[in-house]
């Protein structure tokens, strides 16, 4: 089964409209309608996103990074 994503509008008598180029007609499909009201969190810049996830570009050691990160929490 091939699977198609697009976006449209219920209409208020509760009709779906498919766009044009997808060939349905006469087909059984699955249905799934997802509500947009989901929050979602706000997007990250650039330099935010390489903060966040430097150890992971420079592919330090993890366990040794935890350790350091204890011990300069815990003062030890």
């Amino acid at each position: 089964m091939e699977a198609y994503k697009f976006k449209t509008k219920v209409s208020e008598n509760g009709t779906i409209v498919v766009p044009d180029g997808f060939d349905v007609k006469n087909k059984e499909v699955e249905v799934i309608i997802l509500d947009e009201v989901v929050s979602f969190p706000k997007k990250m810049t650039g330099a935010e996103f390489v903060e966040k996830f430097a150890g992971v570009i420079q592919n330090i050691d993890a366990d040794k990074a935890k350790w350091a990160y204890l011990k300069e929490k815990h003062n030890l």
